[in-house]
């Protein structure tokens, strides 16, 4: 979330029930969001505990797939309104869609589903993809108070939706490709693996074949559709590493002679955003670009003149700086946005170096572009760093060398080694001027040192369920779902229920699935 915050103060380790303000004491922004954290997280668990992965009511269950055909042109794939909870995280759909105009997708031509629907031949599996999204003034101008003048006060957190699909010989590929990169890992003799993490890595192995046999059809082209196994080819967070820690300097072994401290060296408090930028998928190297502020200083992009950038205010911008050009589409894709370096800060116009746009790009403004915007980013070229595209190249440590990357005033991050990066993961440091540290998790040594450890990403984290399957069934297109239902407790409703559906037996309260299939944690 790219907000101006202090910190993220909520860890659900902590088991706090609640924020409690006292009397006459200063009031920070970590205070009221991490109330709210705690808030959602217990009534999401209370969800995720009493649900299961995924279901919804039975009298409003959202999100059903309904293939509707006209004898002189393509099937339309229809997504159903209603709610539906992944990971106890409350999903809505407020009316029924096609697929190819969701509320926050427009899926591009090259998209399996819509090429399915072109050529109807094989079959798909579609699933819903959750995530929450931070929705600022710029996102949003409905959140800003016209009455006071629209200051910028409060962000929002958004529940954002996806239905996606991918072909059969997809998910086994990817299946497959995870199971071999497991088969590598556990036969490498310089494998450093304890009893534990192979154990895993054999269970994890094992599940992946299962999954592969679960998804084949047999010799008479039956079976194959579990519901849940293809979850295992989606990832909730990428398994990237990356350690934060304050360069430590010289290390001096003469015992008589101090060595200097390790300390934040900056003269502000700062919430510190390192992002991947290139992403793994992207077809060359990953890169990364970091923010003092987390990426908060942004401003609408109105339009272009020649090199000139008009936006809505150029405060917080300068010469010199890298900027990020992208709209909608780039949030919602996950892909980046043109990074490119601003020559000079005139009033409302944001001038741009034509030397750091990558051949072939354009800074004009897109014709439909859906409110874009420009977001200030605080890398810079350095004797030691030479950036790529305006982006920092993402080197991971290696056996001999440790890699750690400076970013400014002592603090150094590193990448863990043969880690798979996506478009946004982001890791936040707070900075502290008055311990002279930053907030990241380190346990001391044997010599009272911190030894930094490393995490993985702080999200984006994706959340996943199964949806169902379509197929040619003949000639006519089906839609087969894997939808689970969930039955009322009060047994009023459950009555009204059963009588709603003439001839139907009384049901016990419980999640009933309309396809059966194997139980998985999504995320």
């Amino acid at each position: 979330m790219k907000g101006d915050f202090s910190r993220f103060s909520f860890d659900a380790k902590n088991h706090f029930s609640r924020v409690l303000l006292q009397q006459g004491r200063v009031t920070l922004d970590a205070d009221p969001n991490e109330e709210g954290a705690i808030l959602l997280h217990c009534l999401r668990t209370l969800a995720r505990d009493l649900i299961g992965p995924c279901g919804g009511p039975a009298d409003a269950l959202g999100f059903g797939l309904s293939l509707v055909t006209a004898a002189t042109a393509p099937p339309v794939l229809k997504i159903g309104a209603g709610r539906y909870y992944v990971d106890g995280i409350l999903v809505e759909n407020d009316a029924e869609c096609d697929y190819a105009l969701q509320p926050d997708l427009t899926p591009p031509t090259t998209d399996p589903v819509l090429q399915w629907l072109k050529t109807p031949t094989g079959d798909l599996w579609l699933y819903l993809d959750v995530w929450e999204r931070h929705v600022s003034w710029i996102e949003n101008d409905a959140i800003r108070e016209s009455a006071l003048g629209g200051p910028d006060t409060c962000t929002r957190a958004k529940v954002v939706w996806q239905v996606r699909g991918m072909a059969r010989a997809t998910l086994l590929a990817s299946i497959a490709a995870r199971r071999d990169a497991i088969d590598a890992k556990l036969a490498d003799p310089n494998a450093l693996l304890s009893a534990d993490q192979r154990a895993a890595l054999q269970a994890q192995r094992a599940r992946l074949a299962d999954d592969i046999a679960l998804l084949t059809p047999n010799a008479d082209g039956q079976g194959g559709d579990d519901c849940t196994a293809p979850l295992d080819a989606l990832h909730g967070l990428s398994d990237a590493q990356m350690t934060a820690r304050l360069d430590p300097g010289q290390q001096l072994k003469d015992p008589c002679v101090l060595a200097p401290d390790a300390l934040y060296r900056g003269v502000e408090n700062q919430l510190y955003r390192v992002e991947v930028h290139r992403g793994s998928a992207l077809g060359a190297a990953p890169t990364f670009k970091w923010s003092r502020d987390n990426g908060s200083v942004a401003t609408r992009w109105l339009g272009t003149e020649g090199n000139d950038l008009v936006v809505s205010s150029s405060r917080g911008f300068s010469a010199g700086g890298w900027v990020e050009l992208a709209d909608e589409s780039n949030d919602l894709a996950g892909v980046p946005g043109l990074l490119v370096k601003l020559a000079k800060v005139d009033g409302d116009r944001l001038s741009v170096d034509p030397a750091s746009v990558p051949s072939g790009q354009t800074i004009a403004l897109a014709t439909g572009a859906i409110k874009p915007k420009v977001r200030r980013w605080d890398q810079t070229e350095t004797d030691d760093t030479r950036l790529d595209q305006g982006a920092v190249p993402l080197v991971e440590a290696g056996a001999t060398d440790p890699h750690w990357l400076d970013l400014e005033d002592g603090i150094q991050v590193q990448f863990a080694a043969a880690g798979s990066y996506r478009s946004g993961d982001y890791w936040l440091i707070p900075a502290r001027v008055a311990s002279g540290s930053i907030e990241w998790p380190s346990t001391p040594d044997a010599n009272g040192n911190p030894q930094w450890q490393a995490r993985p990403p702080q999200g984006i984290e994706h959340h996943y369920a199964p949806l169902g399957f379509v197929a040619m069934a003949g000639n006519e297109p089906t839609a087969t779902p894997c939808l689970c239902e969930i039955e009322p407790i009060n047994s009023c409703s459950r009555a009204a229920l059963n009588r709603d559906a003439p001839g139907a037996a009384a049901v016990p309260p419980a999640v009933r699935n309309k396809t059966p299939a194997r139980t998985k944690s999504n995320g």
